[in-house]
């Protein structure tokens, strides 16, 4: 067996890793690179092994960092299944629909504005187009938890509820070597413990290969869901009192919905006042959708709310934003309100036009609900830096800026090493990858205090095992 670290490697975005065995080649998850100018370029570079060579592709979830260069994949000649979750196939359907939309979007006004200048666009093209995401489609192969697949005859795999997403999996792969059968985990992203909707992560007990996430390896997160709760609940009260609006930078698959649940919660329970709350994002709309499609995934509070006769994502003052046209009516509201809209890192969407209207505002919050990757300008507000550019001008930060880590979907430092501790028997070695290279090798330091093999792979670093 060989391993190749193919991205996610002392960084957090881009998760690919190419396992090769005897018989048969697959990839865990095809992500795209976010965070840092040189994206354009690294996510345009030739994959580093042969995508027709590879057979399957075991996908974790629906982020895009997981499965965004999937379109790419196929474009270069993968003609094999994707296995995933049905909750996975049908959110990264609408990811990779969205991504090849922007694609399209940002190139038409490249074009545009180098035809202005008179300068060659020729070079200019999408990163992949809406066809190509469709594609995409075309190979899924949804497969239900703890069902094992034969990929060959010596392989198997099966998926493990990680708890990140909606449908998000860990992927265990068995395999056949001299006579013994030897066990590789993939976590993809872990989530945390005692989230809403999602049930916790799995606990595992065996496996000899273990690739472990790292996001938050050298951090806990500052506070609990449940005091993110209240200061979310203290945050809105406050700025509506100043006439202010709550702009809220979050990703469509997965954190506006856990938004929407809690604002159910305060809402309905007389915790906040009815203030208008807008959802501008269309993507936003389409993934609740599959939140709604998919309530057998949902843990027992959610199911006990359903059975109640409770509708968690919605509550009186909350709107769907559709249409552009209605998205830039809000900047014109002079009402307190909330605005929930993507990307959560700031990097395109709708937000960023909420923040070039209102990040000069005093009056105002942004309130971060997520990981923030370097290079990023919500990293960037995040760290306290003023000014920022937005659409090529300067802006002062003016409004308060917070970060409630304790919403994030990923697993901190303190959960990371408790999971971990569940294992029966220590892995004979553990990569930490999707991780920035501080918190990566801080969380191989604490396992290693605790007796294990934990590694950093390097960007296109290969493991061999007999």
């Amino acid at each position: 067996m060989l391993l190749k670290f193919c991205g996610a490697a002392g960084e957090v975005t881009g998760s690919c890793h190419l396992v090769r065995f005897s018989d048969v080649t697959v990839l865990l998850d095809c992500g795209i690179f976010q965070g840092g100018e040189e994206r354009h370029i690294r996510n345009r570079e030739p994959f580093p092994f042969d995508p027709q060579t590879v057979k399957a592709v075991l996908l974790s979830h629906a982020h895009l960092d997981h499965c965004g260069r999937l379109p790419l994949l196929v474009k270069a000649g993968f003609k094999g299944k994707i296995f995933a979750t049905q909750a996975t196939c049908d959110l990264a359907k609408i990811v990779l629909l969205d991504a090849a939309k922007l694609q399209e979007e940002d190139a038409a006004w490249k074009i545009k504005r180098l035809k202005k200048k008179g300068e060659d666009w020729s070079w200019v093209s999408p990163l992949f187009t809406t066809s190509d995401a469709e594609r995409v489609f075309e190979h899924f192969e949804p497969v239900p938890y703890g069902e094992w697949v034969d990929l060959s005859p010596t392989v198997r795999f099966r998926l493990r509820d990680a708890g990140h997403l909606l449908g998000s999996g860990m992927v265990e792969l068995r395999w056949q070597s001299n006579g013994k059968e030897r066990t590789l985990l993939f976590t993809g992203d872990l989530g945390q413990s005692g989230m809403p909707i999602l049930r916790d992560p799995e606990k595992v007990e065996q496996a000899e290969l273990l690739l472990m996430e790292s996001t938050y390896g050298n951090r806990e997160h500052e506070t609990t869901f449940n005091e993110c709760v209240e200061q979310l609940r203290q945050i809105i009260t406050e700025t509506v009192s100043k006439g202010g609006r709550v702009l809220i930078p979050s990703f469509a698959v997965g954190r506006t919905q856990e938004l929407l649940y809690t604002l159910n919660d305060l809402v309905e329970s007389g915790q906040l006042p009815i203030v208008p709350v807008f959802v501008d994002s269309p993507m936003a709309r389409e993934v609740l959708k599959v939140y709604q499609r998919h309530r057998e995934l949902y843990d027992e509070e959610a199911s006990r709310k359903l059975r109640s006769g409770d509708e968690p994502f919605t509550f009186p003052g909350l709107t769907i934003v559709a249409t552009v046209e209605e998205s830039k009516t809000l900047n014109e509201l002079r009402e307190p309100c909330i605005i929930i809209a993507g990307s959560g890192m700031c990097t395109g969407g709708r937000i960023k036009h909420h923040l070039y209207h209102g990040i000069g505002n005093p009056n105002n919050a942004i309130v971060f609900v997520g990981f923030q990757a370097k290079g990023t300008l919500g990293r960037q507000l995040v760290e306290g830096i003023s000014p920022v550019r937005i659409f090529g001008e300067m802006h002062e930060v003016k409004a308060r800026v917070f970060l409630l880590d304790g919403f994030s979907a990923h697993a901190d430092r303190r959960y990371l090493l408790q999971w971990a501790s569940s294992f029966a028997a220590l892995p004979t070695q553990t990569f930490l990858v999707h991780g920035e290279q501080e918190a990566a090798n801080s969380l191989a330091e604490a396992l290693r205090g605790m007796g294990w093999n934990a590694t950093v792979p390097r960007l296109g670093q290969e493991f061999a095992m007999e």
